[in-house]
């Protein structure tokens, strides 16, 4: 999953509409857009201040935007194996109800 698909998500789990996170981040509807879509890197405030708004640490969104393909070759295995518990793990930790999560990614 990529960084912009990660905060998508957690704005649909939280039931915020991206017109109000973009207001809450100092951001336009159209900057935060381009960041969900993929067509702009968020900068480190941007992502400081979504994880403000959204209640998820800066790291959750990196790491739950991990893919197969970054992960070493001699690794893969083990990412395949643990990064579903690992995901669970964090989703349940910061509070996304698992009924939130599916709809938040079947949206995607």
């Amino acid at each position: 999953m990529k960084i912009g698909e990660v905060i998508k998500m957690f704005i649909k789990a939280r039931k915020m509409s991206q017109i109000d996170v973009a207001d809450k981040i100092g951001k336009s509807p159209t900057s935060l857009s381009q960041i969900i879509n993929g067509a702009y890197q968020p900068q480190a405030d941007t992502l400081d201040a979504l994880s403000k708004v959204l209640k998820v640490p800066v790291q959750v969104f990196h790491f739950l935007a991990i893919d197969e393909s970054m992960i070493p070759p001699e690794n893969r295995a083990l990412y395949k194996a643990m990064a579903p518990t690992m995901e669970r793990f964090m989703l349940d930790v910061f509070n996304t109800a698992p009924e939130d999560l599916e709809l938040a990614k079947k949206a995607l």
